[in-house]
């Protein structure tokens, strides 16, 4: 699944490309936080300063769902399987969502800050929450308790995960935490030399990491830097 591109702030009234029909989309009422597109590439969802999360088809360029759950604005999306996508707030509430429903189908709760970012796990039964509250979570999405990962010593703003399913996160702090999926083994860190904003997986091992100074920079896991 590709990583969703959380970390842009798009216009508020955005169109769609000329179709075959000469649809437009329905632009929110605030900018665009969030964007997270499904496996199949037919869907994608939108999340807004509006407090509303937008599902969007790509094939008629028509807004699917509207949906409105949370309490200030939308600030992470993710595509998840069976059609269904997870929206994250300011709230600190996660809403699982199944197309067609104005309902969530699951609220995950138990962050006490905005969250930043959400990334589902290469096997689709996990989802992974990161918090201003400074923690990371690790939801099961077939039903139970979260697994709460302490670490961070300030915002936890992204998230990623290698094809190990190592679960990676990154925070203001300017630490990127490598976490080990089997609990209780020991996380490791990486010090960067600044705050970190932003983290994408490039390719194996390696991650890509931005943040306050305004550079990009690689980073590889079995590299001892």
């Amino acid at each position: 699944m590709h990583k969703s591109l959380a970390i842009a702030l798009l216009a508020a009234d955005f169109l769609a490309c000329a179709t075959a029909h000469g649809a437009e989309l329905r632009g929110h009422g605030g900018p665009v936080r969030a964007i997270s597109v499904a496996p199949d590439g037919k869907t994608v969802a939108t999340g807004s300063f509006d407090t509303r999360t937008i599902i969007w088809s790509l094939e008629t360029g028509e807004a699917r769902d509207v949906l409105l759950f949370h309490e200030g604005e939308v600030t992470a999306v993710a595509a998840l399987p069976n059609g269904r996508f997870a929206s994250a707030g300011a709230d600190g509430r996660i809403a699982i969502w199944q197309t067609g429903r104005g309902e969530p189908a699951q609220i995950l709760e138990g962050h006490t800050g905005p969250v930043a970012d959400l990334e589902l796990s290469p096997d689709g039964s996990m989802l992974a929450s990161a918090s201003w509250d400074t923690t990371v979570r690790l939801w099961p999405l077939a039903g139970g308790l979260a697994r709460v990962l302490e670490g961070h010593r300030t915002n936890v703003n992204a998230l990623a995960f290698l094809a190990d399913a190592t679960l990676v996160s990154a925070g203001y702090d300017a630490t990127v935490i490598f976490w080990p999926s089997q609990a209780g083994a020991p996380p490791v860190r990486a010090i960067m030399p600044t705050p970190l904003n932003a983290l994408a997986r490039a390719s194996g091992d390696r991650l890509l990491v931005a943040g306050a100074d305004g550079q990009l920079r690689l980073l590889d896991r079995t590299c001892d830097e």
